[in-house]
């Protein structure tokens, strides 16, 4: 999971899915802030297909990501009042991943989420709480793997509400 995915995750956790669609973050749309620290424990799960076509500098730059140990970023983030009223998904995951929302309301919500592709399982929990309508703290644990390798990723940030409206350019 990357950090601009775990991010997502923060300032979308309000996401409606079907019959188990909780009540959106009480949280303001506008532009938000969100500060993610993201550790890896473990060997990431790569299709052989994918491995074969690395280069040694690109096997030696995802070694050497992985011992780094946590990473922290920082990004923005557009979040419109009819993203959070509809619900939004979790990255772009083409339909591989399964969301169950374990318990929800408007200030904390609990989502399992389920995916495969390529062989590769994952599965995880997402915790977010809204402070108040301009602060958010989550946290996002998952386990993948395939079977040969294994991978924990383990993240946690707070996002902040910066402004409102966002631009059209800041939407995209």
């Amino acid at each position: 999971m990357t950090a601009k995915c775990s991010f997502i995750c923060v300032l979308l956790a309000g996401a409606a899915w079907a019959a188990d669609a909780p009540p959106p973050l009480d949280i303001r749309p506008g532009m938000w802030e969100g500060t993610t620290t993201t550790e890896t424990t473990g060997t990431p799960a790569i299709p052989p297909e994918i491995l074969a076509k690395m280069t040694p500098e690109q096997k030696a730059m995802l070694e050497a990501r992985m011992k780094a140990g946590p990473k922290t970023t920082v990004r923005k983030h557009c979040i419109t009042k009819e993203e959070l009223n509809k619900g939004l998904m979790f990255g772009d995951d083409h339909g591989s991943c399964q969301r169950t929302v374990v318990n929800g309301s408007s200030s904390k919500q609990e989502i399992r989420i389920e995916c495969g592709n390529s062989g590769v399982k994952a599965s995880g929990t997402i915790h977010v709480e809204a402070i108040d309508p301009e602060h958010v703290k989550f946290s996002v644990q998952v386990t993948s793997g395939d079977g040969s390798h294994s991978m924990k990723i383990n993240t946690t940030g707070t996002s902040k509400w910066v402004s409102a409206p966002c631009t059209s350019d800041e939407k995209k």
